[in-house]
Order: C-alpha cells, then sequence, then structure tokens
C-alpha cells in the first residue's frame, strides 16, 4: 500500500515538508532548552559527546579521590591532636621533675614527697600510652609505630627471680637487644653514715654513738635507725630506738643516775635487733640537759650504710657495669627494699629486692665484725679471724673477769685476768696475762679447728686508779702535811671495795698533842673515823659506812713516834675492786657464700609491620602517592623512651635520669610532629589541587555539550513563526481545492 493514499498537491505538499522540518526543528530546540545541552547523546555529535563524556568520567574519579585525600587529612589531623596533648603530659612529666629537684632533702618526708612525685610521673606514662593508642581513626594509628617489640625472655626472667630476695624481674625501655648479668656481693657488714652520728651527739646530747653487726640473711634490712628522745630537764629520760616496724623503749631514772654520777659509772643504750643492727650509745643526763633549746627533746635518724650491692652488667651494649649498693649515702644510687633499676643504653633492668633475703645471693668472704657491747671498752684492738672452715655464721659473747690483787698501779692494767667466751668453742675459759694474745680452739663446722685471736693491752675499763708515782708497790700514791712521814705509815689491807670502780681514799689526820683523829673518805659517799691516843705504834682498821664500799675495810700501820703533835696531814691511796666485767662483749663471725648469678636476656618478640603505615593516593591513575610512616610516640624503647621513674627517685641519679628521658623524648616527638606536618601540608596542597582539577574538568566537559540558552530561545522564536507561516501557506494553498466546493 502507498506511504500517503491521498494525493495532495505540489503546492500543499511542498507546505506540508517545510511545517514538518520547523516541527523537527522546534522539537530539538525546546529539548535543548529543557536540558541545557545541545549534545544529549552520541547521535547528537558522538566526538563531541564522548569527548565529554570522557572528562566526566575523570571528574568523577578525581571527585572519589578527593574524598579518599580528605580521610587522609583527618587520619593525620587525629595523630597530630594526640602528639599535641602528649607534649602537654610531657611537660607536666617535666614539672614534676622540678619539684623532685626542689625536695632533695633525706628527711623523711623529702624522700615520701619525691616517691610520690614519681608515681605520678609513672601515671602521666601511663597516659601517654593511652592518648598514643586512642588515636586512630578509621583504623589506622599514625602514633603506634611499626609494633616492633623488644623484651627478656620468660625464662632468663624465671632464672633471676629464682635468685633469693629477687622477684619481678623485668627490662623495661628496651632499645637493643642485649644481656644483663646479676651479680650479688657484699657480706652484709653495718655501719653508720658518721655525719649523722655527729648529728644525733649534737642534738640528743648522747655520746659514744656505735652501730654496728652484719645484716641478717632473713631478718635484715635496710632502714635507718632512729633513735627518739623524750623527757626534759631535771626528768628522767626515755630512749626509743626504731628501726623498720620494730621499736625498743628503755627509760633510764634519775635515781639510777644519780647511782652512776656518784660511782663514776655510765649509763648505757644497748640493743642487738633481729635484723642484725647493734646500737650502743653512752647517757649523761647533765649532757642532755645541755642541750640547747629543745633539752634533747626530738629525733634524729642515722642512716645505716651495710656491704650490700647488687651489679648489673651488658656486654652487647658498651660494656657498662651498674651498681646500687647498700652502702652507698642516700641519693647516691643506693640499694632500697622494692623496685630497683639499672639505665642502660640498651633498655633497663628493674629488680624487686626484698631487704630481708637477698644477702643469700651475695657471694663473699668470711669476715669478722668489730666487737662491741659495754665490755668492748675492755678489750683494746679488733677482733681477728681465720677463714678457714668457716660455714656457718656465730655470734661470740665475751666476758672478761680479774682479781683486785692483780691490777699493777704503775702499768694501769690488770697482769693477770681471765676470759670467758660463749660460742662453738672447746674451751670456755682461758687465763690471759696482759698484752697477749688469747686463742680460742673452735669446733665450729665439720670438725674444723678455727683460731680467734684477741689482741690485749689490758682491762682499761677501771683503770683511771694510775698510780705512776707510787713511791712504794702497794698503791700509796703520798702523804701531805707534818703530822706523820710516809716512811712512818703503811698500807696494811684494803678488802670489800665495789667491784669494777677505780677508788682514791683520803685520810686526813689531825693531832692535837695526845689525841689524834683520822677521817676517811673514800670518794662515792663513803665515810670512817677513829679518835684516840694513837701515839704508840698500832694498825688501824677503818670500817667505811655509806655509800657503795659501805662495809669495807682499810688498814694502815702507824709507828709508835710517828705522830707530831698539833699538826695535820693527808694521806693518799689508790685502790681497786674485782673486776666482774658486768656486761658482754660480742663480735660476729659471717662464713664464705659463693652466691648466685643470673643474666636477663633481651630478644625481639614482636616483629613490626607497616599495618599503621598510611599511603595516600594523589591521582586517579594511583600512579602517584605518598606514604605516611607511623611513630611510635609511646614512652617504650622504640618509641619516646621514657621510663618509669627509677627507685621512685631516692637518688638524684634518678631524677637526673628522668630529665635526660623527658629532655630528648621532646626533640623525638617534635620531630614526629614535623614529619607528620610536612606530609599533611603535600596531601593539603594535593587536596586544593584535585577540588580545583575537577571543576576545570568539568567547565571543559560542559563546554563540549552545552547549549547557547540565548541563541536556542531565538532560534525557538524565529521557528515558532516559521511555523505560522508555514501553516499560512499550506492554508492558501489548499484554497483552490475549498473553492470547488462552491459549486455545489
Amino acid at each position: 500500500m502507498a506511504t500517503n493514499d491521498i494525493q495532495l498537491t505540489g503546492g500543499i505538499r511542498s507546505n506540508l515538508l517545510l511545517l514538518q522540518q520547523i516541527s523537527g526543528k522546534l522539537d530539538r530546540t525546546q529539548q535543548r532548552l529543557a536540558t541545557g545541552n545541545k549534545i544529549n547523546g552520541a547521535i547528537d555529535g558522538p566526538v563531541a559527546y564522548f569527548a565529554s563524556k570522557g572528562l566526566n568520567r575523570r571528574a568523577d574519579d578525581l571527585a572519589t579521590l578527593k574524598d579518599s585525600i580528605n580521610q587522609s587529612v583527618s587520619t593525620i589531623r587525629a595523630a597530630d591532636t594526640g602528639m599535641t596533648k602528649i607534649e602537654t603530659l610531657i611537660e607536666q612529666a617535666k614539672g614534676l621533675i622540678t619539684s623532685a629537684y626542689q625536695n632533695l632533702g633525706s628527711d623523711a618526708n623529702s624522700v615520701d614527697l619525691r616517691k610520690s612525685l614519681a608515681e605520678q610521673f609513672n601515671t602521666l606514662l601511663r597516659q601517654i600510652d593511652k592518648l598514643a593508642e586512642d588515636s586512630s581513626y578509621q583504623g589506622k594509628n599514625l602514633l603506634l609505630g611499626s609494633g616492633l617489640r623488644l623484651d627478656a625472655t620468660s625464662s632468663s626472667k624465671s632464672a633471676t627471680n629464682a635468685l633469693p630476695g629477687v622477684t619481678a624481674a623485668r627490662v623495661t625501655n628496651v632499645t637493643k637487644v642485649d644481656d644483663y648479668v646479676i651479680d650479688v656481693s657484699g657480706d652484709g657488714r653495718i655501719a653508720p653514715n658518721a655525719s649523722d652520728v655527729a648529728d644525733a651527739e649534737r642534738d640528743r646530747g648522747i655520746s659514744n654513738l656505735v652501730i654496728s653487726g652484719f645484716q641478717s640473711k632473713t631478718a635484715g634490712n635496710l632502714d635507718p635507725v632512729s633513735i627518739r628522745y623524750t623527757g626534759g630537764k631535771g626528768k628522767a629520760k626515755t630512749f626509743t630506738i626504731t628501726e623498720g616496724d620494730v621499736a625498743v623503749t628503755k627509760t633510764f631514772t634519775l635515781q639510777q643516775w644519780a647511782d652512776a654520777k656518784s660511782t663514776g659509772q655510765v649509763l648505757n643504750f644497748d640493743h642487738q635487733f633481729a635484723s642484725g643492727t647493734h646500737i650502743n650509745f653512752d647517757i649523761d643526763f647533765d649532757q642532755i640537759d645541755d642541750v640547747a633549746d629543745t633539752n634533747g627533746l626530738g629525733t634524729s635518724v642515722v642512716e645505716k650504710l651495710i656491704d650490700l650491692g647488687v651489679n648489673v652488667s651488658n656486654f652487647n651494649g658498651v660494656g657498662q657495669e651498674i651498681t646500687r649498693s647498700a652502702n652507698n649515702l642516700l641519693g647516691q644510687q643506693k640499694l632500697a627494699d622494692g623496685e630497683n633499676s639499672w639505665d642502660f643504653d640498651t633498655g633497663t633492668p628493674r629488680l624487686t629486692i626484698d631487704e630481708r633475703t637477698i644477702l643469700q645471693s651475695s657471694a663473699y668472704s668470711a669476715a669478722i665484725g668489730e666487737s662491741y657491747g659495754r665490755a668492748s671498752s675492755g678489750i683494746v684492738g679488733t677482733p681477728v679471724i681465720s677463714t678457714s672452715g668457716i660455714s656457718n655464721d656465730f655470734t661470740y659473747n665475751i666476758t672478761a673477769s680479774a682479781t683486785a690483787g692483780n691490777f699493777n698501779f704503775t702499768t694501769g692494767h690488770f697482769d693477770i685476768y681471765t676470759v670467758t667466751a660463749t660460742g662453738p668453742f672447746s674451751t670456755a675459759a682461758i687465763s690471759v696475762s696482759a698484752d697477749g694474745v688469747v686463742t680460742f680452739s673452735s669446733i665450729a663446722d665439720n670438725g674444723q679447728s678455727v683460731d680467734i685471736n684477741f689482741l690485749r693491752s689490758g682491762l682499761n675499763g677501771i683503770t683511771v686508779a694510775s698510780a705512776s708515782d707510787a713511791t712504794q708497790a702497794n698503791a700509796t700514791e703520798n702523804v701531805t702535811g707534818g703530822a706523820v712521814s710516809a716512811g712512818n705509815v703503811t698500807l696494811t689491807s684494803i678488802t670489800g671495795m665495789a667491784d669494777n670502780l677505780a677508788h682514791k681514799i683520803t685520810i686526813n689526820l689531825k693531832t692535837d698533842g695526845s689525841a689524834s683523829t683520822f677521817v676517811l673518805d673514800d670518794g662515792y659517799g663513803g665515810k670512817a673515823l677513829i679518835t684516840g691516843d694513837l701515839n704508840s705504834a698500832q694498825v688501824l682498821s677503818f670500817v667505811i659506812s655509806g655509800g657503795v664500799n659501805s662495809g669495807a675495810v682499810v688498814q694502815i700501820t702507824i709507828g709508835g713516834t710517828s705522830l707530831r703533835a698539833d699538826a695535820e696531814a693527808t694521806l693518799h691511796y689508790n685502790a681497786i675492786g674485782a673486776f666482774t666485767a658486768p656486761d658482754e662483749l660480742r663480735f660476729d663471725v659471717r662464713a664464705a657464700q659463693t652466691g648466685f648469678t643470673s643474666t636477663l636476656n633481651t630478644i625481639q618478640v614482636t616483629d613490626g609491620t607497616d599495618q599503621n603505615n598510611l599511603t595516600v593516593q594523589l591521582n586517579e591513575t594511583n600512579t602517584n602517592q605518598v606514604t605516611v610512616i607511623s611513630r611510635n610516640v609511646k614512652t617504650d624503647g622504640q618509641g619516646l623512651a621514657i621510663d618509669f621513674a627509677q627507685n621512685n627517685w631516692l637518688d638524684r641519679a634518678d631524677i637526673d635520669n628522668a630529665a635526660a628521658m623527658i629532655d630528648a623524648a621532646k626533640i623525638r616527638l617534635r620531630s614526629t610532629a614535623s614529619a607528620l606536618n610536612n606530609n599533611l601540608d603535600v596531601i593539603t596542597t594535593r587536596l586544593d589541587y584535585t577540588k580545583e582539577f575537577i571543576d576545570v574538568l568539568a567547565e571543559g566537559a560542559n563546554k563540549l555539550v552545552q547549549a547557547d540558552q540565548n541563541e536556542e530561545g531565538a532560534n525557538m522564536l524565529q521557528l515558532q513563526t516559521r511555523q505560522q507561516l508555514g501553516t499560512i501557506s499550506l492554508s492558501l494553498a489548499n484554497q483552490a481545492q475549498q473553492a470547488i466546493l462552491r459549486l455545489f
């Protein structure tokens, strides 16, 4: 069938075709005005369409990339925020160190304050680690580094913890693999800080303060000795001696002081703690009452120095050796009860020390301590002992005794005396000549013979009665006055005088013709009187009444014609009582011990990864990228290398070490911040570029396909006008056909 069965005239068909063309153009123009594009599909212009499509696709890819870059910027800013706050915490830690420097005293308050500051310092370090861990953004944390971690092996920690007196062995702040050898040495000999002793004697009014002994292997401590006095002028004196959690109190009464003063004796405080510490000092009420301001009231602290040290040496580092010793003064790497640390360049070994048992790990040779106790002044010289065969510790108690008849007033010593020993001896008592060497045969260990030698210069505890100017062997010093001559008076005997005292007896003689009066004074409140006609030769017996010598008898022989009338004379005699050694002398013998050693080995326990590194793609083809390396800003050895406070900041050296670590950490933190900020600048610049380039691509794509709205509007108007004209022309062409209708 034909396309059009109706036959149109040529004019009509020409006008129809024109209207159809105009209608098509109107539709196209309306579409362009509606879409704003002159090319809305490949059919409209394949070249321009596909070129625009390519530009838009690249712009879309860059827009997606821009979002990724934006997230990368946020990741870096999260890290930067964390570092900023970490830097604030580091400044706070620096402030704690400054406070510690301002409180470097060795008094208890300063030590406690530094301990508190050290604990606060450790808390800040833990918060630094928490801040670093919490600075993650969408699974990436630029503050944790590679995760590489070094630590001591479990086996070496277990072996070290097996040492007597050692627990919680570990190595912190490990920067390199290393081995640390732990060695304990020292025999535990105890001595006081000489400066503290001088201060205590001055401030408390005591004298001859001695602190000595050997540290106990099971009950020893590193605590100072506290001497507290209460009382007052003219009152009883109470002393409380404290070591650790053990306190001993003793009160000395006014009557005790009066008795001691009258007899020339010395009041003494003597105590042996279970820790092995011995303390001894003399007490003079007058001396205590003379102390300015406090009259002796108050407390003195004497730091103990103990021959005991823990030495740690490393090999894979620079070959350092560090010793913390209880023989050091406080503030000078002193060994302490609890955690102790040894700071090396490669790491910090830390051991928790039990002060009661750490000596059991020590290596030392057999040794003998100085003598102590109230009788120690009676034996001159330091005891000497051979070390052969000693495998156990012993405490030896020694007492000495002598009779008055064996006292030599010319030398001031007893010529013969007896030593009694309590200990692992086969012989308990030996008679000894003055200035000789005393040898005890011991049955100490396994039948071994051990010689203990005392070098003696006499028992000089009561030798104040020296009579170097005596005119006769019997203790006569001299006779003054004219009533009697020295040749006509003889000391017959002195019996019953008080033991352990030197006596100076004075007899005053007065004659008045036929009568004579003898008055005896023993110097300790004892008196005796004899009167009558004493011109004939006779023996005078004075029975002392009163004082410590009450009942003692002094006999002198007077020649028959020796007394002169109306004259006076004074007779002076020295006397001595028996030496009964009411107090003991003690000394300790410490057997040799081989000790123990152990090694802490550090190894790499966690491999490093790049999972926290941030890779930022900078173009749509993935041919340009920036990798932001994750930096460890935690406090461990692979990061900022800030270790926990050492030894509660007991020593200045520990505080110095913390200060050095903080200063170094600040430099590391600034370096890390600089690297992150440089990366951030590069990525931010690229982000801005990407934003602008997307606009360029979009603009280029639009230029290829967008229509000119003004032009299309003019076209629409023109086509509408043509459409109207074509319609009119078609109407005119059709009028010929309409004229035929009029014929009907």
